[in-house]
């Protein structure tokens, strides 16, 4: 918690009972007085775990539709089945989302007009590796040269019908061309100028980016900022706003995120990899991991995701990113300046006053970057726990904004209550990462879990110990505003244990990866990783965001994102209890007070023991924890470019 009032905090009135001396009052954990990002009441949000329940229900939606349908998204795969039934191992599983579009637009009642805005850069360091358009993107025929690029599927059908549809939705590569009148396939890219401006503009609220950047970070931040972003309206002009409906997700609209929460390690309705993307993922492992392990899978890997469906005045907010991104797009003046306001029959919820909504972004055009406003303000007031479930995690800006915040809050209860920190209520914070997917990300993500005390051993294991020697030997430069000098040279952080932030500033953490266990191809016992693409946050049971933004500069302050951001039991404390019981495999996830969250806390880090030694057994773990730890080491550094490994997996 942080010394207040801060610079987002709205002052306000509170009325003091006279016989008891008291007052009643709420943090505010969101951006007020914004009129560009409203807070919004009355909406009702669905936060939705995994894929496979997300795509269903947007297929749903779609197809209930009356008149228009507007998609945004980092990818678009017409080859991607959105329902999957039944154990079907061969494609097609059920009704690719291409014909699903070309349904609703050609029906004979109510047709549907839909908008598709799609992220493509034309810079051929960039489309040469992407797959976020399969049947396009990585398609020959599409780039002058002949290029040699080839499908990741091991399907040659599936490969033909996603560039015949391409080739009648967006000839040529051209926007707003195609067959289908009703259907706009329109293409966009970042400004390079739009990406300096963000980066060196100080939000209302925070100062410039604090961390350095090497030449190879900013030549990939300017040269490749993506459109990141992936919501979706329906109806919203509808019957002024009867039926309307929205999503704001991580979910991208490609094949390989679908996946259900069940994470099978080889799960037939998963797509089937080409041989080469199966190889990539075995050497990546190999290589995380300090060993070999010898399965043998057949389709892509797990995927754990999130999604919200928000129906309510919030969705205005959906509208005015749309809107403004589509004329960006097509070199048009921005229609709005702000928000709209809701039309008149838009649903609306009477619930509690302190279930709050509000959309925030990464928007270079629009010089906003309110997505890492809200983080940095919402974590600023926790003081019973923090939930991260992050696809990337290589910030340190965050992290040294939390450390501060929360050094700031123990003095002044130190203070005020004369007794020592060892008696601070804990505040304990729970991270959940993947491997991070490139080499070059691994020296920021080792920075920042330094700052939490991960470059020592916890419970005995040392989370990436080839790059703390690295550091040890003085070939890692660390250069943040809190490095020091090191006894090699060069700059360097701190160490802590978590034993001293636990003793000096009541903070307990605890870092974990997921892990899926069961039978691979050939039904041999298998650890296969579930690779992390969620954007999840969850602070004290109140607060929630969930969208498209990662944990780095990135997503913070280069590439267009969105994000909702919630207050209310009623979703953050839904959310927490579902994600908990999935992760742990069932275990009672309790109320999250601060007299039940240290006991969950703890049987996080035994979980995690036991998963260890089960797997070391050749055992079937208890749901999907396991210790955080990479073998890798690496001095280099990439503007981690948003586009798809050779396996498949978006590096978004």
């Amino acid at each position: 918690m942080a010394d207040f009032p801060l610079k987002t905090h709205k002052p306000s009135k509170v009325a003091v009972d006279e016989q008891t001396r008291m007052a009643k009052g709420s943090l505010q954990w969101l951006l007020e007085g914004r009129d560009k990002i409203p807070i919004t009441r009355g909406n009702t949000l669905s936060f939705i775990v995994n894929s496979q329940d997300g795509f269903a229900k947007i297929a749903e939606d779609l197809k209930a539709a009356k008149a228009t349908a507007d998609i945004i998204c980092w990818g678009f795969d017409p080859g991607m089945e959105l329902v999957r039934g039944g154990d079907k191992a061969t494609w097609p599983r059920g009704q690719t989302y291409g014909e699903l579009l070309d349904e609703i637009t050609q029906r004979k009642e109510n047709p549907v007009k839909v908008r598709l805005l799609i992220w493509y850069e034309p810079n051929p360091m960039v489309w040469k590796a992407a797959a976020n358009m399969p049947g396009f993107t990585d398609h020959s025929d599409t780039y002058v040269g002949n290029l040699m690029l080839s499908s990741p599927y091991d399907s040659k059908e599936r490969q033909d019908y996603c560039v015949a549809w391409w080739a009648r939705n967006l000839p040529g590569g051209r926007s707003n061309a195609g067959a289908n009148p009703n259907l706009s396939v329109v293409l966009r890219s970042v400004s390079r100028k739009d990406v300096i401006a963000l980066l060196s503009m100080q939000a209302p609220t925070l100062p410039e980016e604090e961390d350095s950047r090497a030449r190879v970070e900013e030549a990939g931040f300017e040269m490749a900022g993506s459109h990141h972003q992936k919501p979706i309206l329906i109806d919203y002009d509808y019957d002024h706003g009867s039926k309307a409906i929205g999503y704001v997700m991580g979910l991208n609209s490609v094949t390989d995120y679908w996946d259900s929460s069940e994470h099978r390690v080889d799960d037939p309705r998963r797509e089937c990899w080409a041989s080469a993307g199966l190889k990539s993922e075995a050497d990546h492992q190999r290589l995380a991991e300090g060993r070999a392990n010898g399965s043998v899978y057949k389709h892509s890997k797990p995927f754990q995701d999130y999604a919200c469906r928000i129906q309510g005045p919030a969705l205005a907010q959906l509208k005015y990113n749309f809107e403004n991104g589509w004329a960006t797009a097509l070199e048009q003046p921005l229609p709005f300046e702000k928000p709209p306001a809701p039309p008149a029959k838009i649903p609306t919820a009477a619930g509690s006053p302190a279930h709050l909504v509000q959309i925030v972004r990464t928007q270079p055009h629009e010089l906003e970057k309110s997505i890492k406003e809200v983080y940095f303000q919402a974590s600023s007031c926790a003081h019973n726990y923090i939930y991260i479930e992050n696809q990337y995690f290589f910030y340190p800006e965050f992290v040294r904004h939390l450390i501060k915040t929360r050094k700031e809050f123990c003095d002044a209860w130190m203070k005020k209550s004369g007794k020592p920190v060892t008696e601070i209520p804990k505040l304990h914070l729970f991270i959940v990462i993947p491997h991070p997917e490139r080499d070059q990300m691994i020296p920021r993500t080792y920075d920042t879990l330094t700052e939490l005390g991960y470059a020592q051993k916890v419970n005995g294991i040392e989370a990436m110990p080839e790059q703390r020697t690295l550091s040890d030997k003085g070939k890692l430069t660390q250069s943040y505003p809190n490095s020091r000098k090191g006894p090699q040279g060069g700059q360097v952080l701190d160490r802590p244990s978590v034993k001293q932030l636990e003793q000096t500033l009541g903070l307990e953490v605890a870092v974990a990866r997921l892990r899926t266990s069961g039978p691979d191809a050939p039904g041999n016992m298998a650890y296969r990783e579930i690779y992390i693409h969620s954007k999840l946050m969850i602070v004290d049971d109140v607060f929630i965001t969930v969208g498209s933004a990662n944990m780095n500069q990135r997503s913070m302050s280069v590439d267009s994102e969105i994000n909702v951001a919630a207050t209310g039991s009623l979703y953050a404390a839904d959310l927490r209890r579902r994600v908990f019981t999935l992760h742990t495999g069932g275990l009672e996830p309790g109320s999250g007070t601060p007299s039940e969250l240290p006991d969950r806390f703890d049987s996080w880090g035994k979980i995690m023991s036991d998963n260890l030694a089960k797997r070391r057994k050749g055992q079937p773990m208890s749901g999907f924890l396991l210790p955080f730890e990479d073998h890798r080491s690496t001095t280099v550094l990439v503007g981690s470019i948003d586009v798809p490994s050779p396996n498949g997996t978006s590096v978004t």
